[in-house]
């Protein structure tokens, strides 16, 4: 879906980008972690030609980026910032119909379109089509921004650091939604963090940017396997590598296929060990109950087993 090709951007003497060669592939979730100033959101903004490469070039399916003219380039890019940058003025219907209503879709079909929309980022269309954004919370107004960038089924996603500026809480169901949208529109997502939890939660794949240059990319347990980098080992920190690779590996994979005894708390199919760890530490339990899944029957997580993994 996206390939960068040797890209370099210069200001003056100063490569922000330099020489990056990446492949993100069709329908996955590409992560592009790094320090403020790595260069990761201008690689970014050389997809929707918000920022030109210097050097190199940008494909999007195979098509050099500059072949298309900015405007109808952008209209085929879903694209969501931190701010949200929402247009007070107009109340939220009005704002996630935006691109539709450039692309002269009819009313009817907008219409349709919005309440689709804001019923898969989790808001009731009756209850939040004519509010004005001064009358959402920080986490509604991100759901918006998304609903917006999704409106008119672009095949490409950009996602510069959309989640940084809310609080923990709504950061993570976000996260948790994304990945949801994710699971069902099977979009191609290019997502900017300097959060590793961020970017450990949602990647298919990681690349990791250091003063401009691609340090490191894999899928998150190969980075954390790996983690012998020392650009790799800056972001996760030295000590916290192991903890962080816990995030990696399903829960089913060290739970006991055994009939869980007693009134335990439920660990979701799908977590994973961190996951465990700190249900179990936040409810004092050293067991889990874990329902099956997959090809696993079912059965109970020990505190033992999870901090001494077989």
């Amino acid at each position: 879906m996206i390939r960068f090709e040797g890209v370099t951007r210069r200001y003056g003497d100063r490569a922000v980008v330099d020489r990056v060669t990446l492949d993100v592939p069709d329908g996955s979730i590409c992560v592009l972690l790094g320090e403020s100033g790595s260069g990761k959101s201008t690689l970014m903004r050389m997809v929707n030609r918000l920022v030109e490469p210097s050097a190199g070039r940008v494909l999007v399916n195979g098509r050099d980026v500059t072949a298309t003219d900015p405007e109808t380039l952008r209209r085929g890019i879903g694209y969501v910032i931190q701010s949200v940058g929402l247009f007070p003025h107009w109340r939220v219907a009005e704002n996630v119909a935006t691109v539709p209503r450039l692309l002269g879709w009819e009313a009817a079909r907008i219409a349709t379109r919005v309440d689709e929309l804001l019923a898969l980022v989790g808001l009731e269309p009756g209850r939040f089509r004519d509010r004005f954004p001064h009358e959402l919370s920080g986490g509604q107004a991100q759901r918006v921004g998304l609903a917006r960038a999704l409106a008119a089924d672009p095949p490409l996603l950009l996602m510069d650091e959309p989640f940084s500026a809310l609080d923990p809480g709504t950061r993570r169901g976000l996260q948790a939604e994304l990945r949801t949208i994710h699971a069902e529109t099977g979009k191609t997502i290019l997502f900017v963090t300097h959060d590793v939890e961020e970017a450990l939660a949602l990647a298919d794949t990681v690349a990791v940017l250091e003063e401009g240059r691609l340090a490191a990319r894999g899928r998150p347990a190969e980075l954390l396997e790996r983690g012998t980098g020392a650009p790799v080992r800056r972001l996760f920190g030295e000590e916290s590598l192991a903890f962080h690779r816990l995030a990696t590996l399903p829960a089913s994979t060290i739970a006991r296929p055994e009939d869980a005894a007693g009134d335990l708390p439920i660990l979701p199919a799908e977590a994973s060990l961190k996951q465990a760890l700190m249900l179990m530490l936040s409810e004092g339990s050293d067991r889990l109950a874990v329902p099956p899944t997959g090809e696993f029957p079912g059965g109970t997580l020990y505190w033992a087993d999870l901090v001494r993994p077989a």
